[in-house]
């Protein structure tokens, strides 16, 4: 049974393999130097677990039902994480400035989710040909419903008193891109009529 199909069907298969219980799986686990909890494993088999599952339950999953643990990632529908990040920092790496590594850790979220978006697309129906679109969003208010509304921001250039009055979406919900051209860009581009003054 390594082609699992969730968490629940592995945690069923390290039942029937141990003859235990899932309580006992917990303390068995833990034995074993996971630091997971039976309650924890009880909700992911009932269906109840709500969260997602961490990378130290995956293993201890994995490990419980006899399979790899690329299985059980695959199961739960999350990548094998690589080895810890901090190993691979160069030396000096402790020694950044506190700005810098503000720098570092902002630079690492926006690949994290990048990287999760990548993820969700690669699972996501390989058919389904929609056009994907990116919004930058920021929170503004309804005046009708008093609740908070999402508004859509374009790929547009805007001046003055015109950019002013357009909400700032947060920092790092900014992306740009190098392919996008301003309507500047695009405007320099058009060809002339000729009748340019001299």
């Amino acid at each position: 049974m390594n082609n699992a199909e969730s968490l629940q069907s592995l945690l069923d298969q390290a039942v029937v393999k141990r003859k235990t219980s899932v309580r006992q799986l917990g303390f068995a686990a833990q034995d074993a130097g996971y630091k997971v909890v039976g309650t924890t494993l009880g909700h992911i088999r009932a269906g109840r677990y709500k969260s997602v599952p961490s990378a130290e339950t995956i293993r201890a999953i994995a490990w419980l039902a006899g399979v790899d643990e690329s299985v059980a990632f695959a199961a739960a529908g999350q990548p094998v994480p690589g080895p810890p990040l901090a190993d691979e920092l160069p030396p000096g790496a402790d020694n950044l400035s506190p700005k810098s590594r503000k720098a570092v850790v902002d630079m690492v979220r926006v690949l994290v989710d990048l990287e999760a978006g990548n993820n969700e697309q690669r699972t996501s129906d390989p058919e389904d040909k929609t056009p994907r679109t990116l919004r930058a969003v920021a929170p503004a208010s309804d005046p009708r419903s008093g609740q908070k509304t999402e508004p859509e921001y374009g790929i547009t250039e805007l001046h003055g008193d015109e950019a002013r009055s357009i909400p700032v979406p947060p920092r790092e919900r900014l992306a740009a891109h190098p392919k996008v051209k301003t309507r500047r860009e695009q405007l320099d581009e058009e060809p002339g009529d000729g009748s340019e003054d001299e």
